[in-house]
């Protein structure tokens, strides 16, 4: 390791900087992040989809469980509230996270709740382009 050109010290040659913040902004950080995520979420029996890199499932005979991953932001699915619940509170406790609540636009989809179903549009999206 050898110093940073804006820490140039001359009495001490072998010392180097501690950074003490997130790495965002390097171009490694978002790999380090989703190895670090991936490793964790195999331990608790999630399994990376064969054809996308950002979507985990978990299943069993009786539910289904997604996480889908962009970049630092995760939308987390499944069929029963308990099993959603559990599993944030595992992540949260390995991961500095924030819950949102229920999803409402995400990369350029809004998502659109009704007691009856759950509808996705990109209206917005394409709203804006024009």
């Amino acid at each position: 390791m050898v110093q940073s050109p804006s820490f140039n010290s001359s009495t001490h040659l072998n010392a180097v900087c501690r950074l003490k913040k997130p790495l965002y902004g390097l171009k490694q950080a978002t790999r380090a992040w989703h190895s670090k995520i991936t490793q964790y979420l195999h331990r608790i029996s999630f399994r990376m989809s064969k054809s996308d890199n950002s979507l985990y499932i978990r299943s069993d005979s009786a539910s289904l469980f997604v996480i889908i991953i962009y970049l630092d932001d995760l939308v987390i699915g499944g069929e029963h509230l308990i099993e959603i619940n559990k599993v944030k509170s595992l992540l949260s406790d390995k991961f500095e996270m924030m819950d949102m609540k229920e999803l409402h636009y995400f990369l350029g989809i809004e998502v659109i709740r009704t007691s009856a179903r759950i509808m996705i549009s990109q209206r917005h999206y394409i709203l804006n382009l024009l």
